[in-house]
């Protein structure tokens, strides 16, 4: 079964498509400057050439959180939630939606891995984990991808 694993954004997203092993991680780029509705749209287009490629099953995806109070910010990653939701739902794909705190605890629990607390401090910690797992130097938004995949994969082993 192949999962498609997204750190969607606003402008930079993230993913990672394995199938019990990690085939592939990337990521793609969406004008911040664009309308929306073209943003939205985009994100489609970007599902669909994923999909086109790689022929997931499943797709799972980080869970939106308001950090220090930006609004707005919140409200377009809402309408990219959305955006990967109605997508799933057109293209008869199971999704699932992963906290931050979810995927950085199941693999600090299965994998020994200490996040830290500060952004920085995780986003580095992603980096270096998915350095020593994967041998991949991976940006940032990619290596978040990876691992809420590879969190996916280890709540899911039975299925793989």
């Amino acid at each position: 079964m192949k999962v498609l694993a997204l750190d969607q954004a606003s402008r930079v997203s993230g993913y990672a498509v394995y199938d019990s092993k990690l085939l592939k991680c990337g990521h793609f780029e969406i004008k911040s400057s664009l309308p929306i509705e073209q943003r939205m749209q985009e994100f489609m287009v970007q599902l669909n050439r994923l999909y086109r490629e790689y022929s997931f099953d499943e797709l799972v995806f980080e869970d939106i959180q308001l950090q220090a109070g930006n609004v707005k910010t919140y409200k377009t990653l809402a309408y990219i939630q959305a955006t990967i939701i109605i997508w799933c739902y057109n293209n008869d794909i199971k999704y699932h939606i992963y906290s931050p705190s979810h995927w950085r605890s199941v693999i600090k629990e299965k994998c020994g891995i200490t996040f830290g607390r500060k952004r920085a401090e995780q986003k580095k910690a992603a980096q270096d984990f998915i350095k020593e797992k994967f041998n991949i130097d991976a940006t940032e938004d990619e290596s978040d991808a990876c691992c809420i995949g590879y969190a996916y994969l280890l709540d899911n082993q039975s299925a793989f």
